[in-house]
């Protein structure tokens, strides 16, 4: 009796897919990811068909990169010729991913399967998860949890804006100047934002001095011997200069 659930994707889509997968295999679904499930040697068509034939439901992650991709049109259709000749439930479901509009899906889809639209947002999959517990026929799981959303209270800012950037050459050194702009922005916004006056900033580090730091800071203790520890002495006597 089939068990797995094959969820065809595009590559460009791994990150959601994965997600996706992870949430399934949780609540004790058995997902079908060729990316995961294929190995070298595999006669990767034979291996396709034969899981999208033997799968419970097929489940589609439709994206603009998707639209785009020979592999996911090859594997729906082989999954709409399984679905005419199977009784059992067999589903195709798309959930698709923001981007998509109805008059896409229709190029790929002649009769109108289950769409679920995932909205745009960090929470949106966990959202949707309900939706796709529902189409593929199974009950939700007693300890979903919905996302919740967060409320922050409000912080105060202080915003440097930076305009009119230029390099600018002096004693052989190159610095980065702008015009700037220091603004106050309060946490109740309801009180009028304090700007100050602009004036030139020129940054004090060059690209030589950061490299310095940066290998000072991220290098040097792996090898604070020898030479190196020469070099970490003159950046640090550098260091109150900079």
């Amino acid at each position: 009796m089939p068990n797995h659930i094959f969820i065809s994707h595009s590559s460009q889509d791994d990150d959601i897919v994965k997600k996706l997968r992870q949430s399934l295999e949780l609540h004790g679904q058995l997902p079908w990811v060729d990316s995961r499930e294929l190995s070298g040697g595999d006669d990767l068509q034979a291996r396709i068909e034969e899981s999208i034939c033997t799968a419970s439901h097929f489940l589609v992650v439709i994206s603009l990169d998707a639209l785009g991709s020979e592999w996911v049109q090859q594997e729906l259709r082989l999954a709409q010729e399984e679905a005419r000749k199977r009784n059992d439930g067999y589903k195709i479901i798309s959930v698709v991913l923001p981007g998509v509009e109805k008059g896409h899906l229709r190029l790929l889809f002649p009769d109108e399967p289950l769409h679920i639209f995932i909205d745009k947002g960090p929470t949106a999959l966990n959202e949707a998860m309900p939706k796709i517990f529902a189409a593929l026929g199974i009950q939700l799981p007693e300890d979903w949890q919905e996302a919740e959303v967060v409320q922050v209270e409000p912080v105060e800012e202080l915003i440097l804006k930076l305009t009119d950037p230029q390099i600018k050459e002096k004693d052989g050194l190159r610095r980065a100047r702008a015009m700037a702009e220091l603004i106050y922005n309060p946490a109740d916004r309801t009180s009028r934002n304090v700007i100050s006056r602009r004036y030139r900033f020129t940054a004090s580090l060059g690209p030589l001095e950061l490299d310095e730091i940066r290998w000072y800071i991220e290098r040097y203790f792996q090898w604070p011997v020898g030479v190196f520890k020469d070099r970490a002495a003159k950046t640090e006597a550098n260091l109150s200069t900079w």
